[in-house]
């Protein structure tokens, strides 16, 4: 096995610095689009639909901003989670808090390449290279020479396999956790509307 930078293997952008771009509200020109926001990033390693923006560009935007399928975008700052986009995200807008990695090379896949940028040992490596006292950010120097080891396409498609299912589980997961609370919550208000009654 050998290993790569990733600058080597992939396009890194920072994305959209969207105070450049924003619409004026009279304009009847704007464009619209959908955008990525540091909310939607689940640091399990999902986006959340529910907290996806809208965003009324000047103009139309470069592809270098928009997420395509496979793209691997990642927060630059703090947990620094890296999610594959996926057809359902095609088109969002991914704005400067967020960098987008994007493979030139037939020798990456990209959820093997999420499951790295995800793991222990890259995010301390991250940390550690982040600069800034209040927020500290990644620069995308810093990614671009992360070094990335390199395994056959089928042993990258196995490990890719293995993180969907890692991902789908949490998701299922969080998703069971979050209806329990909102039937937690449906539970204790009729326990007190039923306990005022009483009075």
């Amino acid at each position: 096995m050998n290993s790569k930078q990733l600058g080597d293997l992939s396009e890194v952008m920072v994305g959209l610095v969207l105070k450049r771009k924003e619409a004026d509200p009279d304009d009847v020109q704007n464009h619209k689009y959908k955008l990525l926001t540091l909310r939607s990033f689940n640091q399990e390693g999902w986006i959340d639909k529910n907290y996806i923006d809208e965003f009324e560009s000047s103009e139309k935007l470069d592809d270098r901003y928009l997420c395509l399928s496979d793209d691997v975008v990642i927060r630059l700052t703090q947990p620094y989670t890296a999610v594959v986009i996926d057809k359902d995200f095609e088109g969002c807008v991914v704005p400067s808090q967020f960098a987008i990695v994007r493979p030139k090379s037939k020798k990456i896949v990209s959820n093997y390449l999420s499951l790295y940028l995800n793991s222990d040992r890259v995010k301390k490596h991250i940390t550690l290279s982040a600069t800034g006292i209040t927020v500290p950010m990644i620069k995308t120097g810093s990614l671009r020479e992360l070094e990335i080891p390199i395994f056959t396409l089928p042993k990258q498609n196995k490990i890719a396999d293995v993180n969907k299912l890692i991902i789908q589980e949490r998701h299922l997961l969080y998703k069971m956790i979050s209806e329990k609370e909102k039937f937690y919550q449906a539970l204790t208000e009729a326990i007190l509307t039923e306990g005022k009654k009483d009075e």
